[in-house]
């Protein structure tokens, strides 16, 4: 009897942990969450689709598996940058996520710029170095339907190497 009254007591205990931690809404009735939707993912075997477009510029070395970039072979004046592109569908805003899967093997730690065009900024991490997933989120409000880019360079100096781009859209 003890055992079932504990059993009882930490089960009641254990359902108001769980309803004290759900946020606001956040309960089995209530509505879809917000995440993230895919939209596709470029990388050097899928550099197109309906959604998706991945274009390269100042590489050293491309295999199926990555693209290189190193600023001691490519000089500096050349840009060493990977663009993904995302077919924005409306005139609507809409916020994606860019994950970029990138290394930089030489460096203890290094800097990137994801750069925005025609004035939409850049945003700037500085990461350890070696493999990193790296996450960037950008809004768009096009006035129609189009295409958006971002540009992103390695603004540390360092050789790094570029795997793949998912790109996510978030959703309410």
């Amino acid at each position: 009897m003890i055992t079932t009254v504990r059993r009882s007591a930490l089960a009641g205990l254990a359902a108001v942990l769980l309803w004290a931690g759900l946020a606001p809404g956040a309960g089995a009735q209530s509505g879809a969450a917000s995440g993230w939707t895919p939209v596709g993912a470029v990388d050097p075997q899928h550099v197109t689709s309906a959604d998706t477009q991945l274009v390269l510029y100042g590489v050293h070395a491309f295999t199926p598996n990555n693209v290189a970039f190193n600023p001691a072979v490519i000089p500096a004046s050349v840009a060493q940058v990977v663009v993904p592109y995302v077919r924005v569908p409306d005139g609507d805003q809409h916020t994606y996520r860019l994950r970029f899967h990138l290394d930089t093997p030489s460096a203890t730690s290094t800097q990137y710029q994801l750069i925005t065009p025609n004035g939409g900024g850049t945003q700037t991490a500085n990461v350890s170095g070696g493999a990193i997933t790296l996450d960037f989120t950008v809004s768009v409000d096009l006035t129609g339907t189009g295409w958006m880019y971002w540009s992103l360079k390695n603004s540390g100096g360092h050789s790094w190497v570029f795997t793949k781009c998912e790109i996510d859209e978030q959703t309410p």
